[in-house]
């Protein structure tokens, strides 16, 4: 469910499943609202009468925003509860989710820039920096490995020194012999 901390994992769910029902113009706003009446020749007069189409359009709507709203936690649901469409519900979201969601990019980016091995093994720091990689990756701003190893040895101390020379070497040699 649609949490705090988790928009671009649940937004990966969701626009599976709704692209996959080939419904994501209901999120987007593409599947536009047909009028809610026509006008039709009846004998000899032309009268206004219920549109078909909208009936439709609003049932399969208002499933695509039952699925959104099922997949909420409370807090967010309180969120969007008024709102009358998938459309409507999927631009808030989106809008509140998004300056949170550069936030805590950055604020992971500075985290691998700054984390140090300290008294952390070597395991428990390669896997702190990993984690914080998942965390760029799940912010929707993944860093490639080549990134996350720089960040990991600019991390190590002073006595590591000769281990990541050695590793910068092999990088380059093999990237020259490539």
């Amino acid at each position: 469910k649609l949490a705090k901390g988790n928009h671009v994992l649940w937004k990966a769910q969701v626009l599976a499943v709704v692209k996959g029902a080939r419904l994501e113009g209901y999120l987007m706003g593409a599947a536009k609202t047909p009028p809610s009446t026509i006008q039709e020749k009846q004998a000899e007069k032309v009268v206004e009468v219920p549109n078909p189409e909208f009936a439709n359009w609003v049932a399969t709507d208002q499933q695509v925003l039952g699925y959104l709203l099922s997949s909420m936690t409370r807090d967010v649901l309180s969120q969007v509860a008024a709102c009358k469409t998938a459309a409507e519900t999927w631009g808030i979201i989106e809008a509140m989710f998004s300056s949170i969601t550069k936030a805590r990019s950055i604020n992971t980016r500075i985290a691998l820039a700054t984390t140090n091995k300290g008294n952390l093994s070597i395991a428990e720091y390669v896997n702190k920096m990993r984690a914080q990689g998942d965390e760029m990756a799940n912010s929707g701003k993944p860093i490639d490995n080549d990134k996350l190893v720089s960040y990991i040895l600019t991390g190590l101390e002073n006595e590591y020194n000769p281990t990541v020379t050695a590793l910068m070497a092999r990088a380059d040699s093999v990237s020259v012999g490539e």
